[in-house]
């Protein structure tokens, strides 16, 4: 299957499927890159809470990307 053939099948799948393609695309691309697993890891491992997010803002971010 071409390229162009893919993009074809994309764009014929509901919103939601292209948004779960997008993000498995996007984890595989990063699963192997070195410097955002070093971003990751000083995200998690930040102890200043001024940098925090709580729960609730990260779900409303979330839900307005959708």
């Amino acid at each position: 299957m071409s390229l162009a053939e893919i993009k074809k099948e994309v764009l014929a799948l509901p919103a939601d499927e292209q948004a779960e393609l997008a993000s498995f695309l996007s984890a595989r691309l990063r699963r192997d890159d070195p410097g955002y697993r070093e971003l990751l890891k000083n995200l998690i491992d930040d102890r200043n809470q001024d940098n925090w997010v709580s729960w609730d803002d990260a779900k409303k971010t979330l839900d307005q990307l959708r």
